[in-house]
């Protein structure tokens, strides 16, 4: 008897902590229910005064900081942060250029050793030093027959990290320095036919490239990994979490990064804005009824390193760089940190990353195999880096053996970056041959930390339920993940209000 009166004492207590729990979590579902994200609006400051009219650009420009990004919904801001306008300057335009007895180039100003002109290679960007040339010397070793090494025009942009996206050039890709440096491509065998003399034969087009002056290193990979990875997925937002962790180390790297100068380690690289439209695909499988397959490779095609010292800037880069004023002007410096990036690329690997994710439904699957019919498959969604536009279509549409390899094939002549190492952008005037530009680095070090502050992403949200704050322009969002919505992701699709707390979970 004594010991059902302690079961039944038990039982009673287990019903009092459930009504308890019952009742805490209903206070705190209609405390939710009634949460409603304040719109919060955009906020520029007054514009700058104009900057003077700069020589080259027949234009000036003026800036404006942006104190308030517009959030949940708020009025958005009219108009951008930067403004220009047509002058006209009274300075010439190639006042700062000193090039003393060397030649230099018409358009931009660059500096030219007097045996880099009229040697066949077009080392100004204009042409100029190729120009009238009654005495055309043809060099020891004639590298106009090779084109230059693949990849060489992705390696030489900038990175912005906010956006994880390429910018414009930063160091000059078509310049070589008057040398015909070659890289051996130990996969040029390919066996080529010949329908006049109806033969086969080894084709050694592909045999030799041209190295660029600004490439320390460049080595083809003889065998590039092509295994595949597959992984399966009964729930849409572990298959999103597993995406966005292998994509995470680009992601984390937004603050503190502008004052080492030690190299930072990216890997592939998916821009924001395509991870929002990827998202967008897979939002609509959000039922359960949904399992996926998610297959994954990463080609290497090259390995490579930049220069170091000395370094040949790109001439638009060198010409934006020398129009900067010497005296701190955040405008100014802060519009070369978004046209140049905050970071330069030091070395890395060239090849193409293809990753599909085959959407099933299990309804389907289970009728076909009653049937004996093919599997239900709902969808194909997939990410394509690298090689010719026409096969990475093809790849989206289609999963064929065929396609596959002729994408493969097509990395060798377009290969993108995959895997990098980046230093700030300012770190780059320490070790160009333009002569001292501390004055400038110095700026532009402290233009930077003001940019990554400024554009950053954590001046959005708070985005509930593991939603990601995004800041595009001056327009934040919440990128939700699937099953969620709401401007601060706080409600579910269908089943009503997500309990939240202040943190967010």
């Amino acid at each position: 008897m004594e010991e059902d009166g302690t079961k039944k004492r038990v039982t009673q207590e287990e019903e009092k902590e459930q009504l308890r729990a019952e009742s805490t979590e209903w206070r705190v579902s209609r405390a939710v229910e009634s949460f409603t994200p304040t719109a919060v609006s955009c906020q520029l400051d007054n514009w700058a005064e104009w900057t003077d009219c700069f020589p080259c650009q027949d234009k000036k420009y003026r800036y404006r900081s942006l104190l308030q990004p517009n959030k949940f919904g708020g009025t958005i801001c009219s108009g951008n942060v930067w403004d220009q306008a047509s002058c006209h300057s009274p300075t010439a335009c190639l006042s700062q250029a000193q090039c003393g007895q060397d030649f230099q180039c018409k358009e931009t100003g660059r500096c030219l050793k007097r045996h880099l002109v009229c040697n066949g290679d077009q080392d100004c960007l204009d042409g100029s030093d190729e120009d009238d040339c009654e005495d055309f010397r043809i060099p020891e070793n004639d590298c106009s027959q090779y084109d230059p090494i693949p990849g060489s025009e992705r390696a030489a942009l900038g990175y912005n990290i906010l956006t994880q996206e390429e910018t414009q050039n930063v160091y000059d890709a078509r310049y070589y320095g008057g040398q015909c440096e070659t890289v051996y491509n130990g996969e040029w065998r390919e066996l080529q036919y010949d329908p006049a003399c109806e033969r086969l034969y080894y084709g050694d087009d592909d045999k030799y490239f041209r190295k660029p002056y600004n490439f320390l290193k460049y080595h083809f990979e003889a065998l590039a990994d092509t295994k595949f990875s597959s992984e399966k997925y009964n729930d849409v937002n572990d298959l999103l979490t597993k995406v966005k962790n292998d994509n995470s180390v680009s992601k984390g790297l937004t603050l503190g990064v502008s004052s080492t100068r030690d190299p930072v380690m990216v890997t592939i690289g998916v821009s924001t804005s395509q991870d929002a439209s990827f998202l967008k695909k897979l939002r609509k499988y959000n039922e359960k009824k949904y399992i996926f397959m998610r297959i994954f490779t990463k080609v290497q095609t090259a390995h490579f390193k930049m220069r170091r010292e000395n370094i040949m800037l790109d001439e638009g880069m060198q010409q934006s760089l020398m129009e900067l004023p010497e005296q701190y002007h955040y405008g100014m410096y802060a519009k070369f940190i978004n046209d140049y990036g905050t970071h330069y690329i030091t070395s890395g690997s060239m090849g193409g990353v293809y990753e599909y994710i085959l959407v099933l439904n299990r309804e389907k699957m289970e009728t076909a195999a009653k049937d004996q019919k093919a599997m239900g498959m709902e969808d194909f969604i997939s990410r394509v880096r690298g090689g010719s536009s026409g096969w990475g279509g093809g790849l989206t549409q289609e999963s064929s053996i065929i396609t596959y390899r002729s994408w493969g094939r097509s990395l060798k002549y377009n290969p993108a970056v995959i895997d990098f190492e980046i230093r700030p952008i300012h770190e780059i005037l320490r070790h160009t041959n333009l002569g001292s530009l501390e004055t400038k680095r110095q700026n532009l070090r402290r233009a930077l930390d003001q940019y990554l502050m400024e554009f950053n992403a954590c001046r959005c949200g708070p985005c509930f339920n593991n939603g990601e704050p995004i800041l595009e322009g001056t327009s934040c969002k919440c990128l939700c993940p699937v099953g969620i919505q709401g401007l601060a992701c706080e409600q579910m699709q269908s089943e009503g209000f997500l309990i939240v707390d202040e943190t967010g979970k």
